[in-house]
C-alpha cells in the first residue's frame, strides 16, 4: 500500500488546509471563466481555466501535486490548454524546475498566508463602508476599481463585466466595495469552499491607501465564514499588512507566465 503523500489524484481535498486552497483556488478559475463564458477543465493533477481576456490573474493553471521535471505531462497539458489563448498564469505550491526552455517565464514566488478561526478586533476605519456588489452596476464598479487599484492597465479599455461577469451576482464569489466617506476606495473577493476562507482579490485606489479600507476588507471577508481558516497568496508589499492581521507566512509559490498566443 503506498504511503499517503497528499498529492495524490485520490487524496481527501481536506488532508491540508495546502490542498484545501488549491481546490478552492481551481473553483475560483472555473467560476470566473464560466461568468465571461470561458473555458474550463479539470485532468487529474491539474486545473485549467481561460476566461479569454488579457488579465494573467484569471487565466489560470493551478497544480494540484508537484511537477518534479521540466517534461512532465502536466506542463504539456497546460501549453495545450493555453496555446490559443491570451497569456496565463500557472500556480505552483512547490518550487519547480527551470521552465524557462518551454517559452515560460517566471513571474514571482507570492508567500501563501493563513490564519486560523478566532475573534478579531473591530477594523479602525472611521469612515469606511463596506457593502457587497449585488447589481451589474455595482459589480462594474468593483472591476473598475480593480482595473484602477491594483492596477490591471491591460484590462483598462474592456468593456464592464468583461473581467467580473454578472454571472457572479448572488454565486459564491462575494465581491465588496469599499467607499471611504462615501466614494469608492477598494474592492476585494472571497470565496468559501473546501473549508477555506480564500482571499482571493483586494486593490485598494491609490488615493484611498492608508486609511483603512484593505483591513476593513479583510476582517469583512473572514466574518464571511469565521469558523474556517482564512488563506491568500499575497505579495511582498501586503504580506506585512496580514502579518499584522494574524495570518502566519507558511510557504511560498512559484509562478510562471505562458505566454499563449501572445
Amino acid at each position: 500500500m503506498a504511503l499517503e503523500t497528499g498529492w495524490r489524484d485520490d487524496a481527501p481535498v481536506a488532508d491540508s488546509i495546502l490542498r484545501s486552497f488549491l481546490h478552492n483556488q481551481a473553483d475560483v478559475g472555473d467560476l470566473l471563466a464560466g461568468a465571461v463564458g470561458g473555458r474550463h477543465l479539470r485532468v487529474p493533477g491539474l486545473a485549467l481555466a481561460d476566461t479569454g481576456g488579457p488579465v494573467v490573474y484569471t487565466n489560470q493553471a493551478v497544480l494540484f501535486r508537484p511537477v518534479l521535471t521540466a517534461d512532465d505531462p502536466l506542463l504539456i497539458e497546460i501549453d495545450r490548454f493555453f496555446a490559443d489563448a491570451p497569456p496565463a498564469m500557472v500556480l505552483s505550491a512547490w518550487p519547480t524546475p527551470d521552465l524557462a526552455e518551454r517559452g515560460w517565464q517566471l513571474i514571482g514566488h507570492p508567500m501563501f498566508v493563513v490564519r486560523a478561526p478566532g475573534p478579531h478586533p473591530e477594523p479602525d476605519a472611521a469612515g469606511t463602508d463596506i457593502t457587497l456588489a449585488r447589481t451589474p452596476d455595482e459589480l462594474a464598479l468593483a472591476e473598475r476599481i480593480a482595473i484602477e487599484g491594483y492596477p490591471l492597465p491591460e484590462a483598462a479599455g474592456l468593456p464592464p463585466h468583461a473581467l467580473f461577469g454578472s454571472a457572479l451576482l448572488d454565486g459564491p464569489i462575494q465581491v465588496r466595495i469599499a467607499r471611504v466617506d462615501g466614494q469608492p476606495a477598494g474592492v476585494a473577493s472571497g470565496h468559501v469552499g473546501h473549508d477555506v476562507q480564500n482571499l482571493c482579490l483586494a486593490a485598494t485606489l491609490p488615493a484611498a491607501r492608508r486609511r483603512g479600507a484593505w483591513r476593513a476588507l479583510v476582517w469583512a471577508r473572514v466574518d464571511d465564514a469565521p469558523d474556517l481558516p482564512a488563506v491568500a497568496f499575497t505579495s511582498d508589499d501586503s504580506r506585512p499588512g496580514f502579518i499584522r492581521l494574524g495570518f502566519l507566512p507558511i510557504t511560498r509559490f512559484t509562478l510562471w507566465l505562458v505566454p499563449g498566443r501572445a
